[in-house]
């Protein structure tokens, strides 16, 4: 019989939908290796089930037991307590009446905590896959509320701790957040290893969006393109002052910013104050995925000063990136070979990054292809979904 699994995950559906990343939770069984996946959203704004199919639901529990607490503050601090019982309650049942043999959080805070509580309820081993450099994140942009608890950053690294020294497998989805990971409590003999997956298909086929018809651009304008959140963790004005220096040594390019986010508004006002940038920036809001993979293949280059899937899919899409060497940049962007890395917030290194690449196109397209046969080589969804089922069964085969 195929085992089941629930997740609990730091998002809501109608979110991820905005995002047009919905369809990455179809991805959660493996290719059948599970028979059910139930994920659970305990910090939505409404109550509801999806059912999608057999396999698949969603179950998001909102703080809406008080009218208009999506809307106030007040109002969603007032009920917090009751909210955690009621949602901690909801997915203790959730895990009963679906048998579930393996819980996974997604974060190692809120969603470990529930991880944590619900499997010692049932006598079932927990992981915690790790997306992100919590620390980076919230050095860029201390206003982000996944690395608190009751607004203490000191309070979320105790919890921090706790989650990751308990956890049967810790997950993070590269080597320099496993080395986190362990300096922030998590056992050495549990980290295993994740890397990113993604359907690579589409850039298996031709495009099926003009980008140049589609956005006005003429055929004799150089196209340099950024496709993700519109934060400060992104280094979304360091981009702008980047293009902005660029704008002084040439005219021949248009800088295609598609996204959304809460700096989108920052960002329009700087636009509509500096001449330069509103002449070679075009921000285009949200797209779908689609349109942002086409998007990336009909660049000359791609920027993605910081990535995580939007990386991979800059370099799957075969154009040169241009890079921070933070993180785990350097898995996939070679100096020189696929694109450049430049140094954290060394705009001036961005600005001549992105002038040789605009004036040679030739090796900036050989550049590309070395980066999309990199990307298939490592973040196939196929050969992501091998190692999660390798570690699944060892977790799997702790609690028989």
């Amino acid at each position: 019989m195929k085992p089941s699994i629930l997740f609990i995950v730091p998002a809501y559906y109608d979110e991820l939908k905005a995002k047009g990343v919905e369809n990455m939770i179809f991805e959660r069984d493996e290719g059948g290796f599970f028979d059910k996946v139930i994920t659970v959203h305990p910090f939505s704004n409404k109550t509801r089930a999806i059912i999608h199919n057999q396999t698949h639901e969603i179950h998001e529990i909102g703080f809406d037991l008080i009218p208009g607490s999506d809307r106030f503050r007040l109002l969603k601090y007032f009920q917090a307590p009751i909210h955690f019982f009621r949602a901690l309650t909801a997915t203790v049942r959730l895990v009963r009446s679906h048998r579930i043999n393996l819980i996974r959080a997604n974060d190692p805070y809120w969603m470990g905590l529930f991880a944590w509580i619900t499997a010692k309820v049932h006598r079932i081993p927990y992981c915690v896959s790790i997306h992100a450099d919590y620390d980076k994140c919230m050095e860029l942009d201390d206003g982000i509320s996944i690395v608190k608890v009751f607004g203490s950053y000191a309070l979320a690294r105790r919890l921090e701790r706790f989650v990751l020294r308990c956890a049967a497998m810790v997950l993070p989805i590269r080597e320099s957040l496993a080395i986190k990971a362990v300096a922030h409590g998590a056992r050495p003999e549990s980290i295993r290893l994740i890397p990113h997956g993604i359907d690579l298909g589409t850039f298996s086929v031709p495009p099926r969006n003009e980008i140049r018809s589609l956005f006005s651009i003429e055929r004799n304008i150089r196209i340099v393109s950024f496709a993700g959140r519109l934060s400060r963790v992104n280094y979304v004005f360091e981009m702008l002052e980047a293009v902005r220096r660029l704008a002084e040594k040439r005219s021949d390019f248009i800088f295609l910013m598609v996204g959304a986010g809460k700096e989108a508004a920052a960002i329009k006002h700087r636009l509509q104050n500096c001449a330069s940038l509103g002449k070679h920036v075009l921000l285009t809001g949200f797209q779908s995925r689609e349109i942002c993979n086409d998007l990336r293949r009909a660049s000359d280059v791609s920027l993605c000063l910081m990535g995580g899937f939007s990386l991979i899919e800059a370099c799957a899409a075969g154009s040169p990136v241009v890079s921070y060497n933070v993180g785990w940049h350097e898995e996939l962007v070679k100096n020189g070979e696929t694109g450049f890395l430049v140094r954290e917030s060394d705009i001036e290194g961005v600005v001549t990054a992105l002038d040789w690449l605009l004036d040679n196109a030739v090796q900036g397209q050989l550049m590309g292809q070395k980066a999309k046969a990199l990307s298939f080589e490592r973040h196939s969804l196929a050969n992501a979904s091998a190692t999660k089922i390798r570690w699944y069964s060892e977790l799997l085969s702790i609690a028989t």
